[in-house]
């Protein structure tokens, strides 16, 4: 008995993106953003025009709404609600590639690689974080963006004025730099308040009913990059974000302790596809986080938020062995 079979890598490598989308009459509806096609997801719900990217040199895609990619079969599993190999036959036939062989059972193929055994999730809290952080009701109209507690930043006026950064005044956050918080798809979501007096406990403050774990700081402004080219940075908290832009790294995502929970991780792997590497910047990652981000890309590192090479040169990872 035999049984049909088709190679993935080849499929990957004789199907482009553009193909696919020309035949579910997508491609038509995407414009270029450099080197990028962009567009409306066919996919989520998302309102935006450019949350979804196609990396043509990759041939790979990315949504940043519904906070999914990959490649050619990935796309066509999703869009026909089949499994990879059932993806892998219809673009075999859809463009003739001719790949589809028969496999003699008694022929076993070689073993595939064992998949690495999942990294333990850290320990759940007694009382749960909610599972979703509903976008916000209101802004702070107040937050002055000029208080003199914004020099100990040392970043430029419109850095400030990017991110909507300002001293807070009165409320939850008084007396604490505010710092606005969006989903994947830019909505309001939360504001962090950031400490500005020396020994200030603690050095972060979020409302009590958001969960930092679901979200990954300035992923959403990713989607408005005009190029994808050279590395994605990703800094342990916010802070870094900003000095990081501020240096002329837009390309720049925060975590918001170190750690990396399922949903921050999918979400920047997912992210990566545009992409050639990953560095990572400052001392606060923990272990774990490192090995699960080495699983997906080239991961390397700098001590501190600097970009000259010349100061902080990228350091091997320890984890990469792993």
């Amino acid at each position: 008995m035999s049984q049909s079979f088709v190679p993935f890598a080849e499929v990957k490598r004789a199907v482009t993106l553009e193909a696919v989308l020309d035949r579910y009459g997508l491609f038509a509806g995407l414009t270029e953003k450099g080197q990028n096609l962009v567009g409306a997801c066919p996919f989520c719900t998302g309102q935006s025009k450019r949350q979804f990217q196609v990396n043509r040199e990759k041939n790979a895609w990315y949504c940043f709404g519904c906070k999914q990619g990959g490649n050619v079969l990935d796309f066509v599993a999703r869009k026909e609600r089949v499994g990879i190999r059932a993806a892998a036959f219809k673009l075999d036939g859809w463009f003739a590639l001719g790949l589809a062989a028969e496999e003699v059972a008694a022929e076993k193929p070689p073993a595939a690689p064992s998949a690495p055994a999942p990294i333990p999730a850290p320990p759940v809290a007694a009382e749960s974080l909610p599972t979703t952080n509903p976008p916000l009701t209101f802004t702070l109209k107040t937050l002055d963006h000029h208080h003199a507690s914004l020099a100990a930043l040392g970043l430029e006026a419109e850095t400030i004025e990017h991110f909507g950064v300002g001293y807070c005044t009165k409320g939850f956050l008084k007396g604490r730099l505010a710092i606005p918080i969006h989903n994947g798809e830019g909505e309001l979501v939360a504001y962090a308040g950031l400490a500005v007096e020396e020994g200030q406990p603690p050095h972060y403050l979020f409302p009590p009913k958001f969960n930092p774990a679901l979200e990954v700081f300035n992923l959403e402004r990713l989607s408005a990059l005009a190029e994808t080219e050279g590395p994605l940075y990703l800094t342990p908290e916010i802070e870094g974000v900003l000095k990081l832009v501020d240096a002329g790294a837009l390309a720049a995502l925060g975590l918001f302790d170190g750690t990396l929970s399922p949903e921050q991780e999918e979400a920047i792997a997912g992210a990566l596809t545009l992409y050639e590497s990953l560095v990572l910047v400052g001392e606060g990652f923990p272990d774990r986080t490192v090995a699960c981000l080495a699983r997906h890309i080239s991961v390397s590192w700098v001590p501190a938020v600097s970009l000259d090479p010349l100061a902080h040169p990228l350091a091997p990872l320890r984890q990469e062995e792993a």
